[in-house]
């Protein structure tokens, strides 16, 4: 079988499920997780401009609160370090750091990952603002990457 490349994260691409069609091309996809980034944004990873495709790399560095110490804080780093695009993971405490390239992953996504891996995440106020002010800040950034450089209201076109 001939491998196909993730316009994600470049990984070989086996499982004949994960695909999407965008533009009448067929783009094959390594994970659920890339399929739901490009998905929701696809010009962020193929085309013209593509941001992914000239090489961006757009890291962040998270810091997620929990409500209480994992019991297992190896499972848990290593469950994170799974996701595409995960970079560096440091535990202590009720604290997770997360250091990740957010053309692959989202603080959304490291969130879902967290609870499935058992962590609660913190359900403070404090926490559950600074968490919807990352996924909508993150949100905001993807959708202008996403949207290229396009001219400005007041601008005319670069030549």
């Amino acid at each position: 079988m001939h491998a196909k490349r993730c316009p994600v994260c470049g990984m070989d691409a086996a499982d004949p499920a994960l695909t999407a069609e965008h533009i009448g091309n067929v783009y094959h996809f390594c994970s659920a997780q890339c399929l739901e980034n490009f998905s929701a944004r696809p010009r962020l990873y193929v085309g013209k401009g593509a941001q992914k495709a000239e090489g961006r790399v757009v890291v962040k560095r998270r810091e997620f609160s929990l409500d209480r110490p994992v019991p297992d804080a190896a499972a848990l780093e290593a469950a994170l370090m799974r996701m595409m695009g995960v970079k560096e993971v440091g535990i202590s405490g009720t604290k997770v750091s997360v250091t990740y390239d957010l053309l692959e992953a989202t603080a959304a996504q490291i969130e879902q990952a967290l609870t499935m891996a058992g962590a609660g995440l913190g359900t403070g106020w404090s926490a559950r603002l600074k968490r919807g002010w990352v996924n909508y800040t993150e949100e905001t950034e993807l959708e202008n990457l996403a949207a290229g450089d396009a001219p400005c209201c007041n601008r005319p076109p670069h030549a």
